[in-house]
């Protein structure tokens, strides 16, 4: 089903009753959601300006597209898009996606993700936790484990970053009778090296997935460096 129909309905309602506080704050929200995701981009002064969180998002070789920051629940982050999709996160890491065609629906083990201890020393650099599928498939066990970090720049919104690279080496172990290519893959993770705040990430949710990269704009354009 396509979203934006129920979504411009929603904000036509919203014009009507003043869209106040909360409202008009979600108002503000789904009309950057709602902007043509080609060749989105966002300068400084724009990030600046906005009065929502945004992200730019690619996925494999889509072209870049803007999210905003639509909810933060029992400390999930949920962004959404144009392309009728969301995105749902803990500490950084997808858990949850809504309109990517297959989506991830769960979880399992999200307490024991070393992600929320990042960034610094870790104490456990192993995970073990399983994924549920859309298309009833259910409990498909990962493995993870995050290397030392490695000390990088960036240059994002015309700020020189300098940051702390994690590598996350992930295996896929799926049944014997699901057939899987490619069983390994990595993840990145940028954190600012003075702040500790997550600003980049590059994830892969299985291996038949494409990477989904994430750079976390309002995030950067606060950053007083």
């Amino acid at each position: 089903m396509n979203l934006k129909t129920p979504l411009l309905i929603f904000i036509s309602l919203l014009s009507l009753s003043g869209c106040g506080g909360t409202y008009h704050a979600y108002y503000e929200t789904i009309k950057i959601a709602l902007e043509e995701p080609q060749n989105a981009s966002m300068n400084l002064e724009g990030v600046q300006n906005s009065t929502i969180d945004v992200m730019s998002v690619t996925r494999g070789e889509r072209p870049t597209a803007i999210m905003a920051l639509a909810y933060l629940e029992n400390g999930q982050h949920k962004w959404v898009s144009g392309d009728d999709a969301m995105l749902i996160m803990e500490n950084g890491r997808i858990v949850r996606t809504i309109g990517l065609g297959r989506d991830l629906i769960y979880t399992a083990n999200r307490s024991e993700d070393p992600l929320k201890q990042l960034p610094g020393e870790l104490s456990n650099k192993a995970w073990d936790f399983s994924l549920d599928w859309n298309n009833d498939e259910y409990g498909y066990p990962v493995t993870s484990q995050l290397d030392e970090p490695q000390v990088t720049q960036l240059n994002i919104l015309t700020k020189q970053l300098d940051t702390l690279l994690y590598i996350e080496k992930l295996r896929y172990e799926a049944p014997s009778n699901y057939v899987r290519t490619q069983h390994e893959w990595n993840n990145y993770y940028w954190f600012e090296k003075t702040t500790g705040t997550l600003i980049k990430s590059k994830q892969t949710l299985s291996p038949l997935s494409e990477p989904i990269e994430m750079i976390y704009l309002s995030r950067i354009a606060r950053l007083d460096l």
